[in-house]
């Protein structure tokens, strides 16, 4: 007999690779192994913590009292901080421009919903941090992987990106730096991109939630390059430029929202639907926006150090490769696998969690080709914890190309 109870359809194919990789790691525990995990961007979990600063304001707010629902867009000393700080960097926006969310997911998710149609098209980076895959996919729109090459340091290609857009394509999604290659895209890549969307009536989705966390180069803001036409949302959270993702405290800035007054209406209309993002942080936000930008220099040479010790490590094991990340916490490393003949990206990835107890995360769930071997590694560990992790891959790297182990279970 049938049961009555059945999942949506939609939920068949809904994977969260970063996660979902865990349930390995936790049977790799169960048989008493330690494992050491470099999957997920929590820089807490790392000893990273927020700035003092701002613990003070949200403790603050909790015992002034400041417990109650907010408005649906934010308190308004918190949207006009950010629109505030935007105009600091060349962004036009007014706080009507600002909504607060729950994390930056919760924005994107909101944008989604408010512009896209089953069957509607969104162009999202291959590889790219896999929400935007199930944000489509929940709502029955189809994703488009524009390739990002790396051999040109996961810069993308912008003939390409523009014969990829269809009648049905509505949203482009631009991730700068990027997750989970760590690359920064130039000033002159981004108006490129932008000029796509301008030709094709495309409204970009700015994901810059890591724009301070950057080791080499300059990060230009798109909403910066998007003239007074092309509608441009930009994407921050508290979570990784301010170091507190459990505050789970994101917004959006909507730079020329007067493109598309419909568009706007319902965002607004979903954002008052879920009431509103947590409160306490919110009195945070100033307090953020105003920070000397000395602030990250202690964070910012601790990831460096992470970010060399990885890089050099990865290129001197025989038959690895990694380039190395302009910004954010995250490296794109390519083990030979020989097209596919050695196995998956995800069977390398489970062999080295069972022999050596690493967790990577493979790079098929972020949309590279399981043949190519690419392997997503969290850098956030100290250095001394990453020097050990790396002689372990570089130990079972060694055994592996030698035929001493296999990749089957």
């Amino acid at each position: 007999m049938a049961t009555r109870y059945a999942p949506a359809s939609r939920t068949q194919n809904y994977k969260y690779a970063i996660r979902n990789i865990v349930v390995e790691a936790k049977k790799i525990e169960a048989q008493g192994k330690k494992v050491t995990y470099l999957n997920i961007g929590d820089p807490v979990l790392y000893g990273f913590q927020p700035p003092q600063e701002l613990i003070e304001a949200n403790v603050k707010a909790l015992r002034d009292g400041h417990s109650s629902y907010s408005p649906s867009a934010g308190i308004a000393a918190a949207r006009e901080a950010v629109a505030e700080e935007a105009k600091r960097r060349n962004i036009r926006a007014t706080p009507d421009d600002v909504i607060f969310t729950y994390g930056a997911s919760e924005a994107a998710d909101i944008v989604f919903a408010a512009v896209l149609e089953p069957g509607d098209e969104v162009l999202v980076p291959s590889p790219g941090y896999p929400l935007y895959s199930a944000l489509a996919m929940k709502i029955g729109a189809k994703e488009v992987k524009y390739r990002q090459n790396p051999k040109n340091d996961w810069q993308p290609d912008i003939d390409e990106l523009q014969s990829l857009v269809t009648p049905r394509t509505k949203l482009l999604v631009i991730i700068n730096p990027n997750n989970p290659t760590g690359a920064l895209y130039s000033k002159e890549t981004l108006a490129a991109m932008l000029d796509v969307a301008r030709r094709n009536g495309l409204i970009v989705i700015a994901d810059e939630v890591y724009h301070k966390l950057i080791y080499d180069g300059v990060h230009a803001p798109m909403a910066s390059l998007a003239g007074d036409d092309l509608p441009v949302v930009t994407l921050e959270s508290l979570s990784k430029n301010y170091l507190a993702p459990g505050w789970r405290l994101g917004w959006m800035t909507v730079t020329n929202s007067q493109a598309m007054p419909d568009v706007m209406g319902a965002i607004r209309k979903l954002a008052d639907a879920r009431l509103c993002a947590p409160m306490s942080p919110q009195h945070a936000v100033p307090v953020a926006m105003n920070l000397p930008k000395s602030y990250l220099d202690a964070t910012m040479a601790r990831l460096r150090a992470q970010r060399d010790v990885t890089y050099d490590m990865l290129n001197r094991i025989e038959g690895f490769s990694c380039n190395k990340p302009q910004g954010a916490f995250y490296a794109m490393a390519q083990v030979d696998l020989r097209d596919g003949e050695l196995g998956t990206d995800e069977e390398f990835v489970l062999g080295l969690l069972r022999e050596k107890g690493v967790l990577f995360v493979h790079g098929s769930g972020f949309g590279t080709n399981p043949k190519d071997g690419f392997f997503r590694i969290v850098f956030l560990p100290d250095v001394e914890t990453l020097k050990d992790v790396y002689h372990r891959v570089a130990d079972f790297a060694a055994n592996f190309f030698e035929g001493k182990l296999s990749l089957a279970k």
